[in-house]
C-alpha cells in the first residue's frame, strides 16, 4: 500500500504539471500501450501483490485488447545454528505465484479522460514449501511440507498453494498525463473459481496427502487497481 501511495503521489504530481496542455490522445487502430499494473490481478489469496506487465493493442479508436501477466518468487531461510557437537539443517519458506489475464475493452470518448467498459478472464497458480529447522546428532534429516492448508507467511505475505479461474467485467477510467502516457483506475465484478493444491508432508520416503477443497466467490474487488499506460 505505501508503495502504491509513493506512485500515485509521483504520477499526480506529473498531473498537475501538465493541466494547462492541450492534452488529446492519438488513439487509432493499431495503436499499442504497454502496462504497468501496480495492485496486480487477484491472486489466490496471495495477500499484497507488487503488480504486472501488459500490453494493450486497439482493433479500432474504440475497440481494444488486452494481456497481462504476473510473477512472484519469494522465500526466506531460517538458521538452524547448532550447537557444538550438532549438526544442524535450515529451515526454509518460499511461495511462487504465475498468473495471466486477458480482457477486451470499449473505450468512449476521445478526450483527456476516457472511460472504458470490458470483458475478461484471468488464471493464476500458486505453490507452497517449507522445511522446519532440525538441530540434533548427525545425520539430521528434515520432513517438507507442500501447499501447507493453512498457508504459509513468507517475508510476511500468507499464500495458499492452488489455482483460480476468474471471469469478469470492468468498468475504468483513463486519463491521460500526455499523449503517450495516462493512468487508469477500475474495478470488476466477476465470478472467481478456487481450487485448492492437495497439501504434500513427505518424511523421508514416507508421503502423506491431505485434500484441501475448493471455494468459488462472485463480487466486486480492486483488481487491476491503478494502471500506467505508455503509448507508442
Amino acid at each position: 500500500m505505501k508503495k502504491l501511495f509513493v506512485v500515485a503521489t509521483i504520477l499526480s504530481l506529473g498531473a498537475s504539471c501538465s493541466l494547462s496542455q492541450d492534452v488529446v490522445p492519438n488513439i487509432r487502430s493499431g495503436s499499442t500501450a504497454v502496462l504497468f499494473s501496480f495492485g496486480g490481478l487477484s491472486f489466490l489469496s496471495a495477500g499484497t501483490f507488487d503488480g504486472g506487465l501488459g500490453a494493450r493493442y486497439y482493433l479500432s479508436q474504440a475497440m481494444s485488447v488486452r494481456v497481462g501477466i504476473q510473477f512472484t518468487s519469494a522465500s526466506e531461510t531460517i538458521s538452524a545454528n547448532p550447537a557444538a557437537q550438532q549438526s544442524g539443517a535450515d529451515g526454509s519458506n518460499s511461495a511462487t505465484v504465475m498468473g495471466v489475464e486477458g480482457a477486451a475493452e470499449w473505450h468512449m470518448g476521445r478526450g483527456r479522460v476516457m472511460p472504458y467498459l470490458g470483458l475478461g478472464a484471468a488464471f493464476s497458480t500458486t505453490s507452497t514449501d517449507s522445511k522446519p529447522v532440525r538441530v540434533g546428532a548427525p545425520p539430521v534429516t528434515q520432513p517438507e511440507t507442500k501447499n501447507a492448508s493453512g498457508g504459509l507467511t513468507v517475508n510476511g505475505t500468507t499464500y495458499f498453494g492452488g489455482t483460480s479461474i476468474q471471469v469478469f467485467a470492468l468498468v475504468g477510467v483513463e486519463f491521460f498525463l500526455y499523449r503517450e502516457l495516462s493512468l487508469a483506475a477500475e474495478y470488476q465484478l466477476g465470478y472467481m473459481k478456487t481450487s485448492r493444491k492437495d497439501e504434500e508432508f513427505i518424511n523421508g520416503t514416507t508421503t502423506t496427502t491431505t485434500k484441501v477443497g475448493s471455494a468459488s466467490n462472485l463480487g466486486i474487488t480492486n483488481s487491476g487497481a491503478l494502471t500506467l499506460s505508455v503509448y507508442f
